[in-house]
């Protein structure tokens, strides 16, 4: 009976490391389950434009549909001619007909936006600096203008000028959501991080559940963007009360708090934090409740029903890859919880039968001895040793299986 030294998987780990993923320039095929009008109308403001040109540039099915509400939702909320000259020409590129650029709606909304804009600063030249919140409001009106033109720094050197005219909590508070706010939409995600700490460290917040939510969805962001572990992520959003629900879909919307969460919670938790941290959690299983999958999937891993979960999950993988926040983690998201399916399907057992194994992840003996080797190569996840000719697993004299 001969076992397989770790050494003879190595090549066969490295192979399995690099299977081809999608990546961020590839083209996603149409989801199974992406409706997009109804996706898109859990967002507002200039997040959901983003998502929709997002998914026009990574789906070439949804292009068009995407691209032609992004002009129309242009046009409908914002004042930025840059971004709906760009709409428009990118949309006219894949339609056989061309469609007419507004020139009249540029015009009149760039004359529009300058005399606003020459307005509010001639009001605020006037104004007296000992009147705060004069000030204060007129450099949010100001930073309201600048926004929606499209000028993100000047918004934002206007909202945070506004910080020296605050005279209470409930201003400073809205100073840094509003700061918070224009830092995501330029992806600049260390001064959202910034942000998010002065304001939790604001005395006498009303609200606080309702402020605590929105700021723990922002550090969940930050993570994701920044590339921390998925425990990160899932932490924070465990923490949003379901009390933010859809309050802040400008940043995040109640459904990617369900989705998110469960899909960070099954790369990086522990059974047991399944269980008190998700399962147990009242308010995240009210985010469940709008996404009923993630619940199903969360369910069916704890259950050790890891075929149907994992099928569940690839299911979905072309919803979550034409997500804007989502879609560059998915293939590493996938890995860890498949991987970490494999682990526990293991733990009970000192010998495990791969054929066995193989029927339950519904895959072949061949595929899934290489990924248990990769398993076992990756500092002893599995403590254990492949014999080959009888295609089984079995354990050493020390089995610290995590």
């Amino acid at each position: 009976m001969g076992y397989v030294v770790l050494n003879f998987f190595q090549d066969t780990a490295r192979a399995t490391r690099s299977l081809s993923v999608p990546q961020m320039t590839d083209q996603v095929p149409i989801p199974n389950h992406l409706e997009f009008e109804t996706y898109i109308s859990n967002y507002t403001g200039r997040t959901a434009i983003e998502r929709a040109l997002f998914i026009a540039e990574h789906c070439r099915g949804l292009k068009v549909e995407a691209l032609q509400w992004a002009v129309a939702e242009i046009k409908k909320s914002t004042r930025d001619t840059e971004k709906y000259t760009d709409c428009v020409n990118k949309l006219n590129e894949v339609l056989t007909t061309p469609m007419a650029m507004d020139q009249t709606w540029i015009n009149n909304t760039s004359r529009e936006s300058k005399l606003n804009i020459e307005q509010l600063e001639n009001e605020l030249k006037g104004a007296k600096t000992t009147l705060k919140e004069q000030m204060r409001e007129g450099l949010n009106r100001l930073g309201e203008e600048y926004h929606q033109c499209g000028n993100l720094t000047s918004a934002l050197k206007s909202y945070v000028r506004s910080r020296d005219y605050c005279s209470n909590s409930d201003h400073l508070l809205e100073m840094c959501f509003r700061v918070i706010q224009v830092n995501m939409d330029q992806e600049n995600y260390t001064h959202v991080s910034s942000y998010v700490a002065r304001a939790e460290a604001t005395p006498n917040a009303a609200k606080k559940d309702l402020v605590q939510a929105k700021l723990e969805a922002c550090r969940a962001l930050v993570s994701l963007h920044q590339y921390e572990p998925f425990i990160h992520v899932a932490n924070a959003l465990m923490n949003v009360s379901f009390e933010m629900n859809n309050t802040f879909n400008g940043v995040l919307s109640a459904n990617d708090v369900a989705i998110y969460g469960t899909l960070c919670a099954l790369a990086s938790y522990s059974r047991q934090d399944l269980r008190t941290k998700v399962m147990a959690n009242s308010a995240f299983r009210s985010y469940l409740e709008l996404e009923p999958q993630m619940r199903e999937m969360i369910d069916s891993f704890y259950n050790s029903k890891y075929a149907t979960c994992l099928e569940l999950l690839e299911s979905y993988r072309n919803d979550f890859l034409l997500d804007i926040h989502l879609a560059p983690h998915v293939p590493k998201l996938f890995k860890l919880i498949r991987e970490k399916a494999m682990v526990q399907y293991c733990i009970p057992f000192s010998t495990v039968d791969l054929n066995r194994m193989a029927t339950a992840f519904h895959t072949d003996v061949t595929t899934l001895q290489n990924e248990v080797a990769e398993l076992i190569s990756q500092d002893n996840r599995i403590a254990a040793r492949i014999d080959s000719h009888q295609k089984v697993k079995k354990e050493e004299c020390c089995f610290p299986l995590r």
